[in-house]
């Protein structure tokens, strides 16, 4: 039995490698959901690899009793004035493949489910992304204070604008 499912895993895996040299880019996402992907976890990356470094070099009391956090990434710096140095990119490298891995099998799953489903229940899973995606750009504008300029904030506003016209299109020409 494990043997069978361990070739399900291999067809699967040389299928979409397949896809993926054709497509270039991750073919479950697709281009654009690509860019907006690599963008969007590179947020989360950042919280994860900057928790965890904190519980690693400080201990767990550190960051949920002390309240200890990474005031400033780029220079490493600690909210209580402590330096950690470069750890901190370190540490979001090391969690942002595997959160874009996510999202692409997360895709593909979402995908192979609503392939047997009903036209307008792809139309609405593509419209509640894209407006989570636009909850999540007025989210880090108003909240987190990024500018309008910035790349994560600018993904989610364009992805989330793009998947709402979409599904909305694709009710309106149904």
């Amino acid at each position: 039995m494990f043997q069978v499912k361990m070739s399900r895993v291999a067809v699967a895996l040389d299928a979409w490698s397949k896809r993926q040299a054709e497509a270039r880019c991750l073919p479950n996402l697709g281009r654009g959901g690509t860019f907006v992907t690599i963008f969007i976890t590179s947020y989360f990356a950042a919280q994860i690899g900057d928790a965890l470094l904190v519980i690693i070099l400080y201990g767990p009391g550190a960051f949920f009793s002390q309240g200890i956090r990474v005031s400033d990434w780029k220079h490493g710096v600690l909210s209580n004035g402590a330096t950690v140095g470069p750890f901190t990119g370190l540490m979001t490298f090391v969690w942002w493949a595997p959160l874009i891995a996510c999202a692409e099998i997360g895709a593909g799953f979402l995908s192979s489910f609503l392939r047997a489903r009903p036209w307008w229940l792809s139309a609405f899973a593509q419209f509640l992304g894209g407006a989570m995606l636009l909850t999540f750009s007025g989210w880090l504008l108003f909240r987190d204070g990024f500018p309008l300029i910035h790349p994560i904030p600018l993904a989610a506003l364009i992805g989330g604008g793009v998947m709402t016209w979409n599904a909305i299109r694709s009710v309106v020409t149904a």
